[in-house]
């Protein structure tokens, strides 16, 4: 038996599949999801998504942002503002990106822009 998974961003679905087991960042800590877990509902972190198929050596890698999580009968749904695969990270965009990010958090001078630009570290950081 297996999990199937389904993650969306706002407007489309960006990766659904099954698979074995799911590593995932809430706001009360990591946790391991494996097939017929109890039914749970989360509030998720920005942090690497880590999920597990047992037919394939290499675990399926990916950066969410912060969001939520659903599961009911072996049925996982992650709603999420963004989310990359680990394949599709560029490098050297990623460190441009980071310098901008951590320009505009040291310039910030209204708490809300410390506030997005800080999110914008913390998922450039998860790439890392």
């Amino acid at each position: 038996m297996k999990l199937k998974v389904k993650i969306a961003i706002p407007g489309k679905v960006v990766w659904e599949n099954e698979v074995d087991e799911v590593n995932i960042q809430t706001t009360t800590g990591k946790i391991g999801i494996l097939p017929n877990h109890a039914p749970i509902i989360a509030t998720v972190e920005t942090s690497v998504l880590r999920m597990k198929d047992n037919e394939s050596q290499n675990p399926i890698l990916m950066v969410i942002s912060d969001g939520y999580l659903s599961l009911e009968k072996n049925s996982m749904f992650i709603a999420t503002d963004r989310c990359i695969l680990e394949d599709n990270i560029n490098a050297s965009k990623l460190e441009q990106d980071y310098k901008v990010a951590l320009e505009r958090y040291n310039n910030a001078e209204k708490p809300g822009k410390k506030y997005i630009a800080n999110k914008a570290l913390k998922r450039i950081n998860a790439c890392y």
